[in-house]
């Protein structure tokens, strides 16, 4: 273990009692960092670098959830939403969102079992201001009486958004069903029911609650502060010394809770569990020490790296033969100080849920021949240097997000391992694999969770806070006997030693340092391809990302052939699994997925071996045999995830309706669905040979590979299909992209959609605006900077119309609008007015922007425009879509800044004037509207077939918020594989982004608006056979297009 160095302090420096200058780092990473204990008993750490262009600050508080009272459950959670309604030097409760978001920055927080986090990025040159009012907060906060209702809606309103999703109802339901002595059962979110109408009933103060728990829990010496910025050490740590010096040290004890949140009466148990989606779950879960102390150790490491492997002579491996599962994880999870958690969690076939009890022995099958075998120090010394080596070249996170984790670890890792804590493996101790093998991964200690919507006959009892279906009882005892007296099965074996992991780290590019990344040229264009290449010159780093896009458009011609490239797509990756979990292991991952116009190769990671990696898949895509056992479970895979779409979350349902309303042509669920069930192996067979015999390749080839590799590998794939007889030019009428429809001058379109699982309502406000180009670029990009701080203050904060509030800018296929996304629990009539009145207001907001505020605000919207990206991954994928999206400005970000620099407020206010106003004639306005159907709201069947819709949507789901300049994948094909975990591998956090607003301000008043009256879209085909398309997105530079267009 490394000796922290110690510096002797000046007087001066008094307030300082510890400082740690050798943090231990990787030889690629340039910045400096310095530790600090401050005499409160706040650690630090501080991160600086000359080039860092974005400040990042967090304070990590070792308190969370397991701390709540048990009368007052959520209180923890709200004290993190009521701590930045303003303090005694700063009482405004925006002055905090203002300064951080109208300067290109961002604010959030979190609350987990043990930790409440809050950070914030922001412009460098700000940071002091921000720190001075972030600081704040911790040493005397307000907790405004005033605001004290208005926060307690957006905590119900985020209660709300998650009640129907299933990561959170198992959870919830494992920890309601655990020892009800044990803080783990407790309920960590909050709700009106947990934090008003029970407090109240009982002569509760909630507020004197909030000052208790603040009082009572939050303490210097419980706190951790992280600070990134491009000042230098000693500047930051004179910031550090003048804002956090005064946060009151109340010598709080450091939280350690109960060993076992079970209790003896929940061991041996199953709970059947109905889950909202179509899934079906088998989760293990094990009450086992906590081993934080020995991190150097990490015996739950090498139990996880084994019982999770996916290679030869893997459990999940096994199972895939027997035709029972899909995929496997195993590990830690909800680990707090005293108690820790490890689980096997299985994603089951059909077959494999009617003979649950099978591979529950079979995994104990597993574990016997891992007690049998003994710990091996090579697979340990073999995760060691694996460790070693993501350590040593980990790419950088984003400012925010790294301060956020590191300040969340520092008080888990002696401060000169801050950085590498979780990454040491240092000392080999076989008797704490052995102990955990022997004593607590063992039939009578175990807790199973098994998920599907199969039981909803048999589930008779109901949790309490999220309403999940369950039945609880024994496991049947000849089970527990007969896993604790199994056979060892010869198929389930060690791995041999991984042959992936990369030995050669050298940098091929003898180019120094460059300032910015640099630029992809095109290197070769043929009848076949379009090869694109960029060496790394900025992170220096031995990685490689290469992309490969197929293209025919076979698989789009209609619903069957559509359904068939995801199958073929799940096949291919599926049958992969045994043989490239070595190289994922070793740091080299791949992604194969379907496009509505083909498909998509990424290979990304460390560059020494990718090159086999990528023979072994394109070996598999043209020698695939397709196996009648393994093509039925991805078909019924694919056809769940079709099925899922109904019980998404509203505001994504909204997001992907405007997509596909917006779309020339893209098939529907109920078309998609309708073709799944028929198509057989010998389809598939025949479906392989004609969709690889004609297509077209855009490559992109970035970072620690030289010219000739680029070439060696664009080869290896004409190569291999050539070999075969496949790969021939396409004919020019295939060569085709996607458009976007136009919209018609003064509309007011409107279109419903029905969600099965959600009681919450959801709409999407799109303004369609122009096309894309650099000038408009800019232009809504600035408008879209100044009114999203608004949008979310007015309508969420002030208005609490619902939890979920977003607005920006929506980009596909060339086109671009501005839109607003709102969830809520009331009628969409009444949002969707209070959206168009907030609209509306909009004008005299950027009109009284004082000059020197619209000048501030505009530049730093451009400091964050020209961030470069900390990780190499996103450079790469940044420049990639430039490529798929067919506009190869891969200089956007500086093009665009010089336009925005322009910009006056006169520019926004002619840009308002007729895009954006409800008086304005040129106004394109389409809004699509989610509401629960009678299903979710539990009315009988025969009503819920009457109003079913029939035109339903086909895309895909993300579970992020769209950004507010979000570039959207809209030609991701719409029977592509997205799962919501419902893993109980990990706790969801509770996030809330910190904005709030001065409880003073009024909302908007009502006023009676001239809105064009709105036309409701009853069949989306013939609305969509009337209008125009817009022309495909526009190069922005003279680029040659492909060949086979010139034929």
């Amino acid at each position: 273990m490394a000796i922290e160095s110690e510096k002797q302090v000046s007087p001066s420096d008094s307030i300082i009692v510890r400082t740690v200058d050798n943090i231990k780092k990787s030889d690629s990473d340039s910045w400096n960092y310095r530790g600090l204990e401050l005499s409160n008993e706040m650690l630090v750490v501080l991160i600086s670098h000359p080039k860092i262009d974005k400040a990042a600050a967090a304070l990590d508080v070792s308190i969370g959830s397991l701390a709540d009272p048990r009368d007052v459950p959520g209180i923890a959670h709200f004290l993190e939403h009521m701590l930045f309604m303003g303090s005694s030097k700063y009482p405004g409760e925006n002055e905090y969102s203002k300064l951080v978001e109208g300067n290109g920055g961002y604010s959030n927080a979190f609350t987990s079992g043990d930790h409440t986090n809050y950070y914030f990025d922001i412009n460098p040159s700000l940071l002091p201001d921000a720190l001075d009012v972030f600081a704040q907060f911790f040493i005397s906060p307000l907790f405004a009486a005033s605001s004290t209702d208005r926060e307690l809606e957006a905590v119900n309103s985020e209660y709300e958004g998650n009640l129907s999703k299933d990561v959170w109802r198992i959870s919830q339901l494992e920890k309601s069903t655990s020892d009800p002595a044990h803080p783990y059962s407790g309920f960590a979110i909050g709700n009106t029911e947990s934090l008003r109408t029970t407090p109240k009933q009982r002569g509760i103060d909630i507020r004197q609650v909030l000052l208790d728990f603040h009082n009572a829990q939050y303490s210097s010496n419980r706190m951790s502060l992280a600070v990134v910025s491009n000042q230098s050490l000693d500047e930051l740590q004179s910031l550090v010394i003048k804002s956090f010096k005064d946060v009151p040290n109340k010598k709080l004890e450091k939280p350690k809770y109960a060993a076992d949140p079970y209790g003896e009466t929940k061991r041996k148990t199953i709970l059947y569990v109905v889950p909202v989606k179509e899934h079906r779950h088998l989760t293990i879960n094990w009450v086992i020490p906590d081993h934080k102390d020995l991190y150097y150790c990490n015996p739950e490491s090498y139990l996880s790296h084994l019982i999770g492997h996916e290679g030869d002579g893997s459990l999940l491996s096994y199972l895939k033969k027997l035709g029972l599962a899909i995929e496997l994880v195993s590990g830690e999870k909800n680990s707090a100080p005293g108690f820790n958690f490890f689980t096997v969690d299985i994603e089951l076939t059909i077959e494999g849920l009617n003979h649950w009890e099978k591979v529950i022995y079979i995994v104990y099958q597993y574990i016997a021949m891992l007690r049998k075998e003994s710990p091996k120090e090579w697979i340990f010394e073999e995760c060691k240097n694996l460790n070693a080596m993501h350590f040593q070249f980990r790419e950088k996170e984003r400012p925010d997000d790294f301060v956020s984790n590191l300040a969340g670890r520092m008080r888990d890792y002696p401060l000169t391992e801050c950085l590498s804590g979780d990454y040491e493996m240092r000392e080999f101790r076989p008797d704490l694999i052995i102990e955990a093998l022997n004593e607590y991964l063992i039939p009578s200690k175990m807790r199973v969770f098994l998920a599907s919507k199969e039981f909803v006959s048999i589930a008779t009892e109901k949790e309490k806070w999220f309403g999940t279906q369950y039945k609880q009882e024994y496991l049947p005892e000849e089970l527990i006997k007969a896993c604790e007296t199994c056979e060892l099965l010869p198929e389930l074996h060690l791995p041999t030693p991984n042959e992936f992991i990369p030995t050669d780290f050298h940098i091929f590019s003898k180019e120094a340092h460059t300032t910015r990344p640099q630029l992809p040229t095109k290197i070769k264009e043929n009848e076949f391809y379009r090869l694109y290449y960029a060496a790394d010159t900025f992170y220096k780093l031995p990685k490689a990302y290469v992309y490969f896009e197929f293209r025919n458009p076979l698989g789009s011609v209609d619903p069957l052939h559509s359904n068939m490239n995801a199958l073929y797509v799940e096949l291919v990756e599926d049958s992969l699994t045994e043989f490239v979990y070595p190289a994922q292991l070793g740091g080299l991952q791949y992604e194969l997925s379907a496009l509505n116009y083909g498909i998509q190769l990424t290979l990304h990671g460390f560059n020494h071996k990718i090159k086999q990696l990528l023979e072994t898949i394109i070996d598999r895509m043209v020698n695939l045999v397709v196996k009648p056992q393994r093509f039925e479970i991805m078909k019924e895979k694919i056809k769940r995830s079709l099925q899922n779409f109904r019980r998404d979350v509203p505001y994504q349902m909204a997001h992907y309706g405007v997509t596909y309303l917006t779309a020339e042509h893209q098939w529907n669920k109920d078309e998609l669905l309708s073709c799944i069930d028929g198509i057989t192996v010998q389809d598939i067979e025949a479906f392989i040979p004609r969709v690889l015999t004609r297509f077209f390749i855009d490559s992109l080839m970035y970072g620690n590979l030289t010219k000739e590799h680029a070439f060696e590998y664009i080869t290896i794939i004409e190569d291999k299909f050539h070999a075969k007889h496949f790969y021939q030019p396409l004919f020019p009428s295939m060569w085709f992209n996607q458009r976007e429809l136009t919209l018609p001058d003064g509309c007011n379109y409107a279109y419903t959609m029905l969600n099965d699982a959600h009681k919450l309502h959801a709409i999407e406000i799109y303004l369609q605006c122009f096309q894309q180009t650099l000038e408009n670029n800019a232009l809504l990009e600035l408008f879209c900077h100044l009114v999203d701080e608004r949008c979310f203050d007015q309508l969420r904060t002030k208005e609490q119309l619902g939890y979920i509030v977003s607005s920006g800018a929506r980009r596909s296929r060339g086109v671009q609008g501005f839109r607003v996304i709102v969830q809520s629990a009331r009628k969409l009539d009444h949002v969707n007015q209070r959206i168009e009145l907030f609209i509306d207001s909009l004008r005299d907001y950027i009109a009284q922007i004082p000059d020197e505020l619209f000048i501030k605000q505009r530049e730093g919207y451009m400091v964050k425009k020209v961030e470069i990206p900390k990780k190499m991954h996103s450079q790469a994928n940044k420049f990639w879509s430039e490529i798929t999206n067919h506009q190869f400005c891969f200089d956007r970000p500086q093009l665009e800044v010089g336009i925005i620099k322009s910009i006056e407020q006169n520019d926004l206010l002619r840009f308002y004037d007729h895009y954006i106003s409800a008086c304005s004639t040129h106004r394109r306005k389409l809004s699509v509207h989610v509401n629960p159907s009678p299903l979710a709201l539990h009315v009988p069947n025969d009503q819920t077939a009457k109003e079913k819709h029939q035109d339903e949507l086909t895309a895909a789901t993300d579970e992020d918020l769209p950004s507010t300049t979000e570039q959207e994948n809209t030609e991701k094909v719409t029977t592509e594989i997205v799962n919501e975990s419902v893993k109980l591998t990990e706790q969801p956090s509770i996030v809330d982004t910190v904005t709030h607003t001065d409880s003073k301000e009024q909302v908007i008043p009502e006023k009676e608006l001239k809105l064009t009256p709105t036309d409701w879209i009853d069949n989306v085909h013939i609305w969509k056979s009337k209008l125009p398309c817009y022309p495909l997105a526009q190069f922005y530079e003279k680029i040659d297009v492909p060949v086979l267009c010139k034929l």
